[in-house]
């Protein structure tokens, strides 16, 4: 399929090798598309415990994509800071000539998930506000200045991450859940206000995909349980929890991700997806 022929994808949070990212940007590439991934690419001294992409890993993302297609851009961006996207979406559009689809892919946390679990009344505001704008504001940061360049193409597509997590209680993770869930309901809102500009926005939640963050919770999760190793802890969650009796692959997401932002999902919009191995039926 060449379902993005001709068209430009922005990817977010795609600058970690083995990422839901990262096999998202492979994805479209392979259809033919232009691709730009975007990561923080430095440390955060504020929140230690979250490990970050680095410059050179982001590289190595967007040249790798010539192995299924054209060469992607690498652009250094922390999509918690307004200046920061603007210039990014703005070097996008010089160098591919505008936007056509915004794979809103970044998130995050520390303290409440998705690495840590942490109750509220021990969780501090820092923590919460850096969960919050890591999985929750910078999609809509991304979404304000990506929308008008999809207006000069005549319209595009918005694909927003959230995650299962928003949709079961699960007692430590409030800070991560709650952005998570501000997410599908921001694309609700999105929807409505930019269907008259032919832009559909949509997402899909993933259920436990064996990318770098999730291996990183259970080994936490393992070194609370002495004895316990995190393959074993992981396991145990699966068979318990997933009817379909396994974890999926990051590109078992990003095939979810790449028809919603194609033509294939036309006529949906202000929908989200759960792609969780049956958790939820």
């Amino acid at each position: 399929m060449q379902r993005y022929e001709n068209k430009v994808a922005v990817v977010t949070g795609a600058g970690r090798t083995g990422g839901i990212g990262e096999a998202i940007a492979r994805r479209i590439a392979s259809e033919g598309g232009r691709v730009a991934v975007l990561d923080l690419c430095r440390e955060k001294p504020e929140v230690p415990r979250e490990q970050f992409g680095s410059l050179e890993s982001l590289q190595k993302v967007a040249a790798s994509l010539s192995e299924v297609g054209a060469a992607g851009i690498p652009v250094r961006c922390d999509v918690t800071d307004e200046t920061e996207v603007t210039s990014a979406i703005r070097y996008v559009c010089e160098e591919f000539g505008g936007i056509d689809v915004l794979f809103a892919n970044a998130g995050g946390g520390a303290g409440a998930g998705p690495v840590d679990q942490t109750p509220v009344t021990d969780l501090s505001r820092a923590d919460w506000d850096y969960t919050v704008n890591t999985s929750l504001t910078s999609v809509y940061l991304c979404a304000k200045h990506a929308i008008p360049e999809m207006r000069k193409r005549g319209g595009g597509a918005i694909v927003c991450t959230t995650s299962i997590s928003a949709y079961h209680g699960v007692a430590g993770l409030s800070a991560y859940s709650a952005a998570k869930y501000g997410v599908s309901a921001l694309t609700r809102n999105l929807a409505l206000e930019v269907a008259n500009d032919n832009i559909r926005v949509n997402a899909f939640a993933p259920g436990i995909t064996l990318t770098p963050y999730v291996r990183q919770r259970f080994e936490a999760v393992a070194k609370q349980n002495p004895g316990a190793s995190e393959t074993d802890l992981m396991a145990q969650f699966v068979s318990a929890r997933i009817p379909l009796g396994r974890a999926a692959m990051p590109e078992e997401m990003a095939s979810v991700a790449a028809f919603l932002g194609s033509s294939d999902a036309s006529f949906m919009t202000g929908q989200t997806l759960f792609v969780d191995g049956g958790m939820r039926v």
